[in-house]
């Protein structure tokens, strides 16, 4: 049911915009598509002639083609088809286009318009191959009952490429809560008067400075994506100290899930920050924001070490928001080319509750920094002297270094021994899966790599007497048929810590580099952490 802002209920909204749930999809995967390697801003145009380009199919993996299988630059994509007539109570703002999960970086152009764009190419290459791409295109942009052209700028820096993961295609916010699995009912009208009332209540209150008027909209025990009330009341008021501040919220799209909650599915900005869409919780009863109560989101925050907003995503153990008490927290470091956001394409949440993990876990935006300071990043500062204590401020812990592990995959196994074990006052426990423990961090300038080439754990080990390396508890794994070696390195590193009589738990076993190998073994290093919080008990 698509109902205008005017006919709902109560006082006259300034920038809601509820519309009912309309279900509307075209789908762009399978074959149609056009390719070619190289670069020129041109085949952006639609009238651009792509004849004799390749005919190609979406999703696709250019591990699976041997001339692209080791081709890293630049390609483009183009798809020409034809969308339906305008389906009734469908706006080109209420349409999303979806292109799924792109290795690595991407530009998407809709008409010869750009719509969106994520990660970042040359000379500023950054990785973004986990990260699903939503785009909105402006109204007026769609050529209902004609020819559209699509063409997609891809660059890949390293490994496969390609649109590697649906969905694609042009899709309203209700098929694509559909495509995940979200289903629910349509909210009625006076559902729709109600949470317009909520939303129109914030914007004002924001609009107006009014701190009170916009915690009231609040209610108790209010929780999401990790805000508390108490937090989402003080970022107001730091964003409101630096001027003037907005909140509007467009397509927002309302029904009624399972539990009978009102949920509103939104575009959402706030001042300064990037449109995100978001799933809020209305209570169906009184005019307030319940919160989404998630266990697993990403957070971020303004990072003086990076010189930009960091995020980092956050895993809540199934307690959390049932109790009072407060946790200890394991720090999980990505692997080279991935970000926090690879945690979500592994549903490591779904992993942790079926470990049982009791722990807060934290998974930074190691980039490809290898967890130091250089010209690349801050990435050493980040983490220990930026996220280690906001994590303590705005969640639940047991701050100090008994109940503080680290862990990490590759690149991060490396840096999970590095920071572990240069920052003994933070860390106790030290994990890492299949983890490059026999190299310096390969990052920054000559200099700055020659400057950081005692952080090697090999290196670091052969320098620490027992005595300090036994202040902390270690587990480490390595495959057998590594590529990197990293297993012959996890062998050396047993030997290492034995030559010392330093415990430790150490496996290797049958695998590559890669998730079939040390996913399974979660549960061994997720075992050390909780054992080293064990003998410290909490009073």
């Amino acid at each position: 049911m698509n109902v205008p802002t005017s006919a709902v209920a109560g006082p006259r909204p300034t920038t809601c915009a509820t519309t009912g749930s309309v279900d509307f999809g075209v789908d762009l995967a399978g074959g149609g598509w056009k390719l070619t390697t190289g670069d020129d801003p041109a085949w952006s145009d639609p009238s651009f002639a792509d004849t004799a380009w390749r005919d190609w199919t979406v999703p696709d993996n250019w591990g699976d083609h041997s001339d692209l299988s080791s081709y890293d630059g630049f390609a483009w994509y183009r798809k020409t088809f034809t969308l339906p007539a305008r389906p009734d109570g469908v706006t080109d703002a209420a349409v999303v286009a979806a292109l799924g999960k792109i290795d690595d970086a991407d530009q998407a152009f809709l008409n010869g318009q750009e719509i969106g764009r994520t990660g970042g190419f040359p000379p500023t290459f950054d990785s973004t191959w986990e990260v699903p791409r939503e785009y909105y295109p402006a109204d007026g942009l769609l050529r209902w009952g004609a020819t559209n052209v699509l063409a997609v700028r891809v660059y890949d820096g390293t490994g496969g490429g390609g649109f590697y993961q649906g969905p694609v295609g042009l899709y309203s916010k209700a098929r694509l809560r559909a495509l995940a699995g979200d289903t629910g009912t349509a909210a009625t009208r006076t559902q729709l008067a109600h949470v317009c009332a909520v939303l129109d209540r914030q914007h004002r209150a924001v609009a107006s400075g009014d701190v009170r008027g916009y915690a009231a909209t609040l209610a108790d025990g209010f929780f999401h994506q990790g805000d508390t009330a108490a937090r989402r009341i003080a970022g107001l008021r730091e964003m409101l100290e630096a001027g003037r501040v907005t909140l509007t919220d467009s397509q927002a799209e309302v029904y009624v899930d399972a539990r009978g909650r009102l949920v509103v599915d939104t575009i959402r900005t706030w001042t300064g920050l990037p449109p995100t869409r978001e799933l809020l919780h209305i209570d169906p009863r009184r005019p307030v924001e319940l919160g989404d109560r998630s266990r697993f989101f990403r957070d971020d925050y303004a990072s003086a070490a990076m010189g930009r907003r960091a995020q980092f995503n956050v895993y809540l153990p199934k307690d959390y928001t049932r109790t009072s008490r407060r946790f200890p927290v394991v720090y999980m470091l990505n692997g080279f080319n991935g970000s926090n956001i690879e945690w979500e394409a592994r549903d490591i949440d779904t992993v942790l509750d079926r470990l049982g993990v009791e722990a807060i876990v934290v998974f930074p935006d190691g980039g490809s920094g290898w967890y130091v300071d250089t010209s690349a990043g801050k990435y050493r500062t980040m983490i220990v002297d930026e996220i280690v204590p906001l994590v303590d401020r705005a969640y639940r812990t047991v701050a100090d270094r008994d109940h503080r592990g680290i862990s990490g995959v590759s690149m991060g196994g490396q840096g999970a021994f590095t920071l572990g074990l240069t920052n003994p006052a933070v860390f106790s426990s030290i994990a890492s899966h299949m983890g490059a423990l026999s190299l310096p961090p390969l990052v920054g300038t000559p200099a700055e790599q020659a400057a950081n080439a005692g952080l090697r754990p090999l290196t670091l080990v052969a320098g620490m007497s027992a005595a300090d390396l036994s202040r902390h508890r270690f587990y480490f794994d390595g495959g057998d048929s590594d590529e990197y070696q990293f297993g012959v390195a996890a062998q050396q590193m047993s030997t290492a810590l034995a030559a010392k009589g330093v415990r430790h738990d150490y496996q290797l076993g049958a695998g590559r580099h890669d998730d079939a190998y040390w996913m399974p073994k979660l549960d061994r290093s997720f075992a050390l952490h909780a054992e080293q919080f064990a003998a410290h008990p909490v009073r």
